[in-house]
């Protein structure tokens, strides 16, 4: 693999992330992508390592170190997501590329910003004002999934309503908006269920008035819009977020579909 990124691939697009373990050790992936002899995408992951810091500089050496290891010198693009420890990154590596004379153009497109990041920005923004009836959902999805018990119970109840949906309940992750989404829209299907076992099960009252409060109807209501207007996010985050294919071409559609819906919306 070392012998052909030396010798046989031209350019090497290159893209990133970091995050936090649970035991609080900050990590790095870097995956190298390019398109072989017979124009097919490749793609591999050359290096995870525990890094410092989240700071700019210890991102950019790390990937510095990782692209001398490998004998990768001609880079054409770096995606990142829009933390400004990944700006500082790039401008430290694009120096460094710039005076080995291996950058195309000086560097000047080498920083690429994922617009999947983009998205999850500008709805996680967009969300913020439901967070409150996003939660009390949240809450009774967590007590119903923590026992098998309980979600045989809730079930029966499901079969009672001749709920027309085979959709398991689950959680969200705190930052994966899509995750949100999918929970939201497999609990709303479920909403009349909530309801009957709210009143057959006294524990679960309690355990929702002790947090962020039983959904009402509001909620419910508040929540279907959330993921009326989450959808079409969904499904451009898809769109942008194909790893078996380029992406990059597909830019403007998805910027041209945001400003129709904020369009629509505005009008509404």
């Amino acid at each position: 693999m070392k012998n052909c990124f030396e010798k046989d691939i031209s350019r090497v697009c290159l893209t990133t992330n970091t995050w936090t373990s649970l035991q609080r050790i900050s990590y790095m992936v870097l995956t190298a992508h390019w398109v072989d002899d017979e124009w097919r995408l490749q793609k591999r992951i050359i290096n995870i390592c525990p890094i410092s810091a989240h700071r700019g500089e210890s991102i950019g050496q790390a990937i510095e170190k990782c692209l001398r290891d490998w004998g990768i010198e001609r880079v054409f693009t770096i995606t990142v997501d829009n933390a400004s420890a990944n700006s500082v990154a790039i401008e430290y590596l694009r120096k460094k590329l710039n005076h080995q004379n291996a950058s195309v153009a000086n560097g000047k497109f080498i920083h690429m910003r994922c617009v999947a990041h983009i998205l999850n920005l500008i709805v996680q923004y967009g969300i913020k004002d439901a967070s409150v009836s996003v939660d009390r959902v949240k809450g009774a999805v967590r007590y119903i999934r923590a026992s098998p018990s309980r979600l045989t119970k809730f079930n029966q109840r499901v079969k009672e309503e001749m709920i027309d949906s085979k959709a398991q309940l689950c959680l969200d992750v705190p930052t994966r908006w899509n995750s949100t989404y999918m929970m939201l829209k497999v609990a709303e299907k479920y909403e009349r269920a909530f309801e009957l076992y709210l009143r057959d099960d006294h524990n679960f009252f309690l355990d929702l008035t002790t947090g962020d409060g039983v959904p009402t109807f509001d909620d419910w209501d508040i929540v279907l819009r959330v993921i009326k207007v989450l959808e079409p996010f969904y499904h451009l985050t898809l769109k942008v977020s194909g790893s078996l294919h380029v992406t990059s071409h597909s830019l403007f559609e998805v910027l041209t579909d945001v400003h129709c819906l904020f369009d629509g919306w505005q009008d509404c």
